[in-house]
């Protein structure tokens, strides 16, 4: 399938991907995808990857992980630099993943996380403080092992209807694994998703996201809403809620509208700033493209802060931060 990219962090780009579903007939929710996929951007970011996701054991256990190396240049909004400053990180790899066995309550699931990345950062400007200063111009390896507690009540893992997923996950960057700083990466999200009345339905998503002691600036986590460019509002602990209703207006057609809002807080460090309040919104459609995985497609059309952003979606707009 075309990879089509409309962030306008990366100037847009499109790529290629193989995508292979196949869902459990005793289990619709269990989904194994296998997908490998090459993009380029107009800013000239690209990357190879290859992402795999499953169950194993007759289902207890679930996985998911995956390798890709590349060059990501991106813009950061960081307070000595407010206007904007682009810098490019070039991976020799990335490796993320998570195994997490299930309880005898099949929506329950506990694990090992692991994150391991090798990269050299370069960063466009003259000016740089000290506390950032050895963030570039040279090979930072990271390495990190962690845990994370789940829970799953979705009827469907691409395009839910009703259910919930969460989560809560702490992964710990240290020497032992291959680091070269010590610092913390922590999540909690939740989704929630119900019927309203008839053919409407909703969707609610709660996502908090931290990181502590020394990590590389870039790595910050920032607000995540529809209508917001990608890392364009960082801090050390970032929130993003966002509500949707969808209207199901034929068997394969549904209209759905949204409103997000976010702040992102700088805590102890100064290269950021407090972000205040980030709201935006937008509409969207989608296409029942394959009934039996229950998978939608479509477009979101978004205003934030910066103006309209849209987007072409495949399964769930929230997928990549749910299981």
């Amino acid at each position: 399938m075309p990879i089509i990219i409309t962030e306008p962090a990366v100037d847009g780009g499109g790529g290629v991907a193989l995508a292979f579903f196949k869902a459990n007939p005793q289990n619709p929710r269990q989904v194994t995808r296998h997908v490998i996929g090459a993009f380029r951007t107009g800013n000239g970011s690209e990357g190879l990857g290859y992402f795999q996701s499953g169950y194993a054991f007759d289902g207890r256990l679930n996985y998911r992980f995956g390798v890709a190396t590349g060059e990501i240049t991106l813009a950061a909004y960081p307070a000595f630099a407010p206007g904007g400053v682009e810098y490019t990180s070039q991976y020799d790899y990335g490796i993320v993943g998570s195994a997490l066995w299930h309880f005898s309550d099949d929506r329950f699931s506990i694990g090992p996380v692991f994150d391991f990345r090798k990269l050299t950062s370069s960063i466009n400007t003259s000016f740089m403080p000290e506390d950032v200063a050895d963030d570039f111009g040279r090979t930072l390896q990271t390495g990190a092992l962690g845990l994370g507690l789940h829970f799953d009540s979705r009827d469907n893992a691409v395009t839910p209807t009703r259910g919930a997923n969460a989560s809560v996950e702490g992964r710990f960057n240290r020497e032992a694994f291959g680091s070269d700083r010590d610092y913390e990466v922590f999540g909690a999200h939740l989704y929630v998703f119900g019927q309203i009345r008839g053919p409407v339905r909703y969707g609610a998503k709660v996502e908090v996201d931290a990181i502590r002691d020394d990590f590389p600036f870039f790595y910050a986590p920032a607000v995540n809403l529809r209508g917001v460019q990608k890392a364009e509002y960082q801090g050390m602990t970032a929130v993003s809620t966002e509500l949707e209703t969808t209207w199901q207006v034929a068997p394969r057609w549904s209209l759905l509208a949204f409103a997000g809002y976010g702040s992102a807080e700088s805590g102890d460090r100064r290269t950021f700033q407090d972000t205040g309040d980030i709201w935006s919104g937008g509409v969207g459609f989608r296409y029942r493209l394959a009934r039996r995985l229950g998978m939608d497609a479509g477009a979101d059309f978004a205003w934030g802060p910066g103006g309209f952003i849209w987007y072409l979606q495949f399964g769930h707009a929230w997928s990549f931060g749910m299981d």
